[in-house]
């Protein structure tokens, strides 16, 4: 990811970098889970340095299983962050102990 001084992203470069489909994030945007911070004199989607990080969180919950609702829910409380993240940890440590299950079940 560049830094926060770089100039805003399209659709398809965030697309790209994030490996979310366009279409995703047009979702995103429609139920307000990671809006894009500027758009076009034409109306074209333009995601800034904040939305990326933002979008970086959802992408980690998304892959860690959670609903768009439950990652709504969490995101909607910034005084939570601490617990954003011990949740996710908690989540990892869980998948983790199950994969080593699995590898020891063969």
């Amino acid at each position: 990811m560049t830094s926060a001084g770089e100039a805003p992203w399209t659709v398809g470069e965030v697309a790209e970098l994030t490996r979310v489909s366009i279409r995703t994030l047009h979702h995103y945007d429609e139920i307000g889970l990671v809006v894009p911070g500027e758009r076009t004199a034409s109306g074209y989607r333009v995601y800034t340095y904040d939305d990326l990080v933002r979008l970086s969180t959802v992408v980690v919950y998304r892959r860690l299983g959670l609903s768009l609702e439950e990652i709504a829910q969490l995101l909607a409380d910034p005084g939570s962050v601490r617990e954003h993240l011990e949740r996710q940890r908690a989540t990892v440590m869980s998948r983790l102990s199950e994969l080593r299950e699995l590898v020891h079940l063969r």
